[in-house]
């Protein structure tokens, strides 16, 4: 029984992995964007070589085919489509239409983790950018 309360004791006491700063610098990252891209701004990156952005374009086709595939999930149990596009031309209150929006997203955070989502594989190559644009900042002193 000795060896059973060991290995126990062992493995309630294990520390997680240990996280890198290249993943905090890349969960940094994400997260700032993703807000700045759920309030409307379009998120650059790349200094030198490759480039790149992500547009409110994206975002909307994003959360689209996320509430599309939810539909077909049929996770839409209420009809909650249908009552947010009856919402939508006049009859309903603001309160209603955020709440038939969140349910059919998945809940109130689901469009910042839609644009985290976006963000994501790109995140390594924007904080490489923005590292050598801050070497070169500071090697020509300004």
């Amino acid at each position: 029984m000795g060896a059973l309360r060991a290995a126990q004791f062992e493995y309630d006491n294990r520390m997680p992995p240990a996280v890198s700063d290249d993943d905090a610098d890349q969960v940094e990252w994400i997260e700032k964007h993703a807000a700045q891209l759920v309030l409307g701004y379009r998120v650059t990156w790349g200094y030198r070589g490759e480039r790149g952005e992500i547009t409110q374009f994206d975002l909307a086709r994003a959360v689209q085919d996320h509430a599309n595939q939810r539909q077909i999930d049929g996770k839409d149990h209420a009809d909650a489509f249908g009552h947010l596009l009856i919402a939508g031309i006049g009859v309903g209150t603001d309160g209603l239409i955020k709440d038939l929006c969140a349910y059919l997203l998945g809940g109130h955070g689901a469009i910042k983790e839609i644009a985290a989502d976006l963000l994501r594989p790109v995140a390594a190559k924007a904080v490489a950018a923005e590292r050598d644009k801050e070497r070169d900042i500071q090697e020509c002193g300004f």
